[in-house]
This record gives structure tokens, C-alpha cells and sequence, in this order.
């Protein structure tokens, strides 16, 4: 307990499950937990569970995909908290679609999303982490920017430009105090199964090891780690969290 006192944690898509159950572990935790993402009435409802539980939480309206709704966001954060110790990008799409059977539209929307949010995020959050002193920046990426999956090219290829840059940055700013990790989940109980792979959870056995699929709070309690002094020598990292999968 008590393992990130203080700390202002800003989780950006705050309303998914993965996003809820590390807004949740990080108040209970002490970190001051800044939700944001575009359904602000969801938001609210994170919110109210963790101020239940005697936790601090806020919530922020937020377009990832947008630049100007990023320095909005953090504007609002450092005016109530003085600064930002972790960042959790969190925000993320996926497609069941191809590479040939994607529109221009369709690929535009990954792009934004996977890719351009977390450009801007780092751009914006950076330069405040410098003047405090450090920080940790955690990225949700995907096993799948790991390895090369026949039937979701499009997903691979944005995880595997997130991967880069991560990589890039944890190297660019670890003279900063600037930690930059990745956790790599691979398959993980969330209603993007269902809306988005629906064959998976048969086909879950092939792959997963252990007899069950991944649940979000896995994901919670690697994100609390990376996020603590107990990973402070930790940058780089890709913390892949799969039960030992072997892709398909």
C-alpha cells in the first residue's frame, strides 16, 4: 500500500477495463488518478467508485487524437495537482480487417488513435516531466507489436511504430529521470474480444498456456510497478504479459 503516495497518475481511455481496474489499484495505492477519455459520464462513474473507496480521482474530457485537446488536459492537471508524475497511455483501437480490405478512413483512424495520440502525448508531457524533476511514462502496447500476426497487419504495424518510439524515448530522456516502459499484453478478457476478434476466446487454447485468459487487472498490477520506485532503474522495458502464448 501506499507505494505511489502522492503521485498525480494521468490514465488516458480511464472509462476501459484496463483503464478502470489501474485507476482503481493506483488510488489504492495513494496516487491522485486523473481519468480521461471522450465519455465524460463514464468517466464520472470511475470516479465516484474510487472516491468511495477514500481515494482521489478526477475526470477529463479528452480527444487522444488531438493535439490541442492533449494541452488542455494537462493545462487542467498541473493547474489542480502542480504536475504529472505517470503518464499510462492507455488509448488504443484495433481492426479485424487486412491491409487491402482497409479504407483510407478506416487507416487514418488507426494512425490518429495508436500512433498520433501517443506522439502528442509525449510531446506535451515530457517537457513538464523535465521541470519536476522525472517521471514514468507506461505505454499498453501489445504483444502483437512483438510479433508478426497474418490476420491484423494494420494493428501490428501501429504497435510496431509505438514500440520504436518507446524505445526512442525511454533512450532520449533517461538523462532526464524519465522512465519509458511498455507492457505488452497478449490476450486479455475486455469486451474488445467480442467486438472485435469474436472467434478468439475458443481459439484461446491453442495459444494461451494457462487455462484461462488474461484479466485486466494483470495489466493493473504490472502498470503499479512500473510506475513505482520499486522500477526506478527500470527504462526500456517491454513487459510482455501473455500466459505464455504462442502466436497463432
Amino acid at each position: 500500500m501506499n507505494r505511489l503516495l502522492g503521485k498525480v497518475m494521468l490514465i488516458t481511455e480511464g472509462q476501459s477495463s484496463i483503464g478502470i481496474a489501474t485507476a482503481k489499484s493506483a488510488a489504492k495505492e495513494g496516487a491522485i488518478v486523473v481519468c480521461t477519455g471522450k465519455r465524460l459520464d463514464k468517466l464520472s462513474a470511475v470516479v465516484s467508485e474510487i472516491t468511495q473507496i477514500g481515494g482521489t480521482a478526477i475526470a477529463f474530457q479528452h480527444d487522444v487524437s488531438s493535439s490541442n485537446s492533449w494541452q488542455k488536459v494537462l493545462s487542467d492537471t498541473i493547474s489542480k495537482y502542480g504536475k504529472i508524475d505517470i503518464l499510462v497511455n492507455n488509448a488504443g483501437i484495433s481492426s479485424p480487417k487486412i491491409l487491402l480490405d482497409l479504407s483510407v478512413e478506416d487507416w487514418e483512424k488507426i494512425q490518429a488513435i495508436d500512433i498520433n495520440s501517443f506522439a502528442y502525448g509525449l510531446n506535451k508531457v515530457i517537457p513538464l516531466m523535465m521541470k519536476n524533476g522525472g517521471g514514468s511514462i507506461i505505454n499498453i502496447s501489445s504483444l502483437e507489436g512483438l510479433v508478426n500476426l497474418p490476420d491484423n497487419n494494420p494493428y501490428v504495424a501501429a504497435k510496431d511504430v509505438f514500440r520504436s518510439l518507446s524505445l526512442d524515448a525511454a533512450f532520449t530522456y533517461a538523462k532526464h529521470n524519465i522512465r519509458v516502459n511498455s507492457i505488452c499484453p497478449g490476450i486479455i478478457d475486455t469486451p474488445m474480444i467480442e467486438t472485435t476478434f469474436p472467434t478468439i476466446r475458443p481459439a484461446y487454447k491453442k495459444s494461451v498456456q494457462f487455462p484461462y485468459l488474461g484479466k485486466p487487472d494483470d495489466i493493473a498490477n504490472s502498470v503499479i510497478y512500473l510506475a513505482c520506485d520499486e522500477a526506478s532503474f527500470v527504462t526500456g522495458a517491454e513487459l510482455v504479459i501473455d500466459g505464455d502464448s504462442i502466436p497463432m
